[in-house]
């Protein structure tokens, strides 16, 4: 690599000339005036699609100048060493590797922008969907090149998600299920008659759109599952849920049902 840049230096010296200097000034002068056009040309653009509100084409133009920018800049660096007599065939291969390490520290920055790409052209979701990622609910707040933002649901705290994590993000529904393990010593009938004045109580939380008891969901070592369903905007979800949930509580107590907890018996 030393004697490679040696021999650059002296390539340019010895190419150099006044007529050499302004070529390389022309260049260099129309490259920067190419990037203010881009930048200026996309600002524009980018202006018009927000006055529209067209979030994916916004995100689309930026990544289409932000190429073009790239291709301008590469163009210009080539076209000014050629004109300084610089030998681009060693160059290339003398910095082969270096490309090679700048291509492997930048792979999950790629990868987070071609996922942000491909976000915008499946429509998996859009700014103020509500999702759900690790565990977490929220509204997604704002889609970049590189990452996704949401606003979790419980304490209106901000999450960043890298792109390249977008299959673990899951829009959410108005769809919300709770299984209910109910005792072995119930019959179907006696769980059912429990079940439903539950459903009904819980179709007239606020905010609750319907409720269906959907029936026996499995048979688990300690207990029937069923399956209650109901309906409401993903936005209001925690809140509903927990209200659902104490509305389920309260109508099994005041049934005199309790519910079963896996118990270990010891025989000796």
């Amino acid at each position: 690599m030393e004697n490679f840049i040696i021999n650059m230096l002296n390539d340019f010296k010895m190419n150099i000339n006044a007529a050499a200097l302004i070529q390389m000034g022309i260049i260099l002068v129309l490259t920067v005036a190419a990037i203010i056009v881009l930048h200026i040309v996309s600002k524009k653009i980018r202006a018009k699609l927000e006055d529209k509100g067209d979030i994916r084409k916004i995100y689309t133009v930026k990544i289409i100048f932000r190429v073009a920018r790239i291709i301008v800049v590469l163009t210009g660096v080539i076209a000014i060493l050629q004109a300084a007599g610089i030998n681009l065939v060693g160059l290339s291969a003398s910095f082969g590797l270096v490309i090679l390490l700048i291509a492997l520290a930048v792979k999950d920055a790629l990868q987070d922008v071609f996922a942000g790409a491909a976000i915008m052209s499946d429509k998996y979701f859009n700014v103020g969907d509500a999702v759900e990622f690790d565990g977490h609910e929220g509204i997604v707040l704002s889609l970049t090149a590189r990452s996704t933002k949401i606003e979790l649901l419980d304490d209106r705290s901000i999450l960043s998600v890298a792109n390249r994590n977008v299959s673990k993000i899951r829009k959410l529904t108005h769809l919300v299920d709770v299984d209910l393990p109910l005792s072995y010593d119930l019959t179907g009938n006696e769980a059912f008659s429990v079940l439903e004045p539950i459903c009904e109580s819980i179709r007239k939380i606020e905010g609750v759109e319907r409720c269906e008891l959907k029936g026996t969901q499995s048979f688990d070592a300690s207990a029937i599952i069923y399956k209650i369903r109901f309906f409401c905007d993903p936005m209001n979800r925690p809140d509903i849920r927990r209200a659902v949930l104490k509305t389920i509580q309260d109508g099994l107590e005041a049934a005199g049902v309790r519910i079963p907890y896996q118990q270990i018996d010891i025989h000796t």
